[in-house]
């Protein structure tokens, strides 16, 4: 299952940054990061499968030096060590402390984006398309 909540990703860009796939929907912010540290290795390793280098490309995108190792791991946890995505998961937990639970869960599910965009969006979420959407945000 997709997890889109619209409570805390209120635009296409937090929903790149935010959505997960994950079997049940989250109950608290912890839950929802550690899915999103998850994710993260998986788009390294995409990359790494689809020839990319995701060296490179966080260079690229946040305008950083690389000092982690080679690993999937180690890649993936520079990235999420970040100041961006520091900032990102951030701005997720301040929503996360506002999330009204009275709402009903497809409201919850589906919000903002409907469910046919939302289920779109994550399909074409890259390595490449996340540190995009990650270099832009205004809050890093």
């Amino acid at each position: 299952m997709i997890f889109y909540n619209a409570q805390l990703m209120q635009n296409e860009s937090e929903a790149k940054l935010y959505m997960v796939t994950n079997p049940v929907a989250f109950k608290k912010f912890e839950d929802h990061e550690s899915a999103i540290y998850i994710n993260l290795h998986e788009l390294v390793e995409r990359a790494i499968k689809e020839k990319e280098d995701p060296i490179a490309l966080i260079e690229s995108y946040l305008d950083i030096t690389y000092t982690g190792g080679q690993t999937v791991n180690e890649i993936a946890s520079f990235l999420f060590h970040t100041d961006k995505m520091v900032s990102a998961m951030w701005t997720l937990k301040e929503s996360w402390d506002q999330v009204d639970e009275t709402l009903p869960q497809d409201s919850l599910m589906y919000g903002g984006l409907g469910k046919d965009k939302a289920r779109q969006v994550y399909m074409e979420i890259t390595l490449r398309s996340y540190l995009e959407t990650l270099s832009q945000d205004k809050n890093g």
